[in-house]
């Protein structure tokens, strides 16, 4: 969907919420009051329209498509996010919190700069999605006006020092060490051809023994020698190095946190099961903390800020009134 790429732009949280409801389906809808926010209301058709979106966004998301969600858990979620909005909103009105014609046409220019895009084919594109101008407008407007809201309630009182950001640095070296290639020894029980449930379940029960007498101290290598019926079986299971992107997924997921030394429980794939051994790992260096000093502040920054605004938000709601019909 073409408004997901206003994301660049500060836009993705409000243009995912174009309807997904079409007229003759809204015909059919009975609408009513499903939540109280303050003098503020929430209808029942607003949560369907949202939660369609959402689904929506979900389905064309590549790293959240087929993880099933409950309906009534997305429809629920929904609703606190709509109670979050209608709060904000009327913070943003109560404090007056203006946004200028200009902020708009800034956000507009430097969006259509980044995508390369002329007023005539950001047009063509908002037509496209059965909207106008105005809408697009008014919705910059309201994520400005939020924006402003975060600053003068959070953002001006979140502050990450040097030392948070040094403490950071060293208690997670890991995550600025590139590994670059494992040398493996392997233990493989393969499936026979056609294996019924009774013969895979033996082998399964065989591979927790053989982990087990790996994890009391039995020598991978001899283990290997008896038990492995895969390559480099005679020589300890030996498969010399790997670099990523050249194992099976499932086998490089298992591995990719292990030291030197450490061996993985039972891997299982579709020919069989395997147990592996890092006997090398290749990694450069940690990254220096000159380099990555401003992208952990970055990190920390937003994680903070996220924190103090869900938590500014809880405590607006304990002061509002609240109250679900739904």
């Amino acid at each position: 969907m073409w408004w997901k790429r206003i994301a660049c732009t500060l836009l993705l949280c409000l243009l995912l919420e174009s309807s997904m409801i079409s007229p003759s389906s809204l015909a059919e809808i009975v609408d009513r009051i499903i939540a109280y926010v303050n003098d503020d209301i929430i209808t029942l058709s607003e949560l369907n329209e949202k939660t369609m979106a959402f689904q929506a966004a979900r389905q064309q998301n590549p790293f959240m498509d087929g993880q099933d969600l409950p309906l009534e858990n997305i429809r629920r979620n929904v609703l606190e996010n709509l109670i979050h909005e209608r709060l904000a909103a009327q913070e943003i009105s109560r404090l007056k919190i203006n946004v200028d014609e200009a902020e708009v046409d800034n956000v507009l220019t430097r969006f259509k700069q980044d995508n390369y895009l002329t007023q005539e084919t950001l047009e063509a594109q908002i037509r496209k999605e059965g909207k106008t101008m105005e809408d697009l407008r008014q919705q910059i407007r309201q994520e400005l006006a939020r924006n402003k809201l975060i600053t003068r309630e959070v953002r001006d009182k979140t502050v990450i020092t040097d030392d948070m950001v040094q403490a950071y640095y060293e208690s997670n070296l890991r995550e600025f060490q590139v590994k670059d290639r494992w040398r493996l020894q392997d233990i493989f029980l393969p499936f026979p051809p056609q294996a019924s449930p009774e013969e895979q379940k033996r082998l399964h029960t065989l591979s927790q023994e053989i982990f087990g007498r790996l994890q009391q101290g039995a020598d991978f290598t001899v283990m290997a020698q008896q038990y492995s019926r895969g390559p480099g079986a005679e020589e300890g299971g030996d498969l010399g190095f790997f670099s990523k992107g050249e194992l099976e997924p499932s086998l490089e997921k298992a591995i990719e946190t292990l030291e030197r030394g450490q061996i993985s429980p039972p891997v299982e794939t579709a020919k069989g099961l395997h147990i592996i051994k890092v006997t090398e790992v290749d990694s450069t260096p940690a990254k220096p903390f000159e380099e990555v000093q401003e992208t952990i502040r970055s990190k920390l920054y937003q994680r903070e800020l996220n924190f103090r605004y869900r938590e500014w938000l809880n405590s607006l709601r304990e002061r509002s009134y609240v109250k679900v019909v739904f």
